[in-house]
């Protein structure tokens, strides 16, 4: 084997072995929340925290707009429902405008009921897209389900 076979093979070696520690150790600081770096002089290493994106502020900004909307459209609701309850005679399933084969009549009250209250969402600054990833975001997030609780009961006191 010539020298520079022998150098060539040792370098490989070695910097296959300090990529994989480079990897492993990028790998779990990532993970853990640690970030590596390299000073400014790019003589060192440094390990700096990784700040996550948070939403919540944003959510927040819009929870009022969410509470309006939703004390918007609660008497709306209440009539839509008891509308169809009259026309189906009784107790109804919870999510009874999803059903595929509704009465012509039910079908008209539930797409009225839609029209109206994504017009309502609209005038009131949020997008259909907001208004379901809050709802969503209230259904899993017991604090955010709270705040909107908290919300809604300062607003309908005012």
């Amino acid at each position: 084997m010539s020298n520079i076979t022998r150098l060539t093979y040792m370098f490989k070696s070695r910097a296959s072995t300090r990529l994989g520690w480079v990897l492993l150790l990028t790998s779990c600081s990532w993970f853990s929340g640690w970030v590596p770096g390299l000073t400014q002089d790019f003589t060192g290493i440094t390990l700096s925290t990784t700040a996550l994106a948070q939403k919540q502020p944003e959510l927040e900004k819009k929870l009022g707009k969410y509470a309006d909307a939703i004390l918007q459209m609660e008497p709306l609701r209440l009539q839509s429902y008891q509308q169809v309850q009259q026309i189906m005679g009784g107790a109804l399933p919870k999510d009874v405008c999803k059903q595929s084969e509704l009465l012509a009549p039910v079908g008209n009250i539930c797409d009225r009921f839609f029209n109206e209250s994504a017009e309502i969402i609209r005038s009131n600054g949020l997008s259909l897209t907001d208004f379901n990833s809050i709802t969503e975001e209230v259904r899993t997030n017991n604090a955010l389900k709270k705040q909107l609780n908290e919300e809604l009961l300062r607003r309908k006191r005012n």
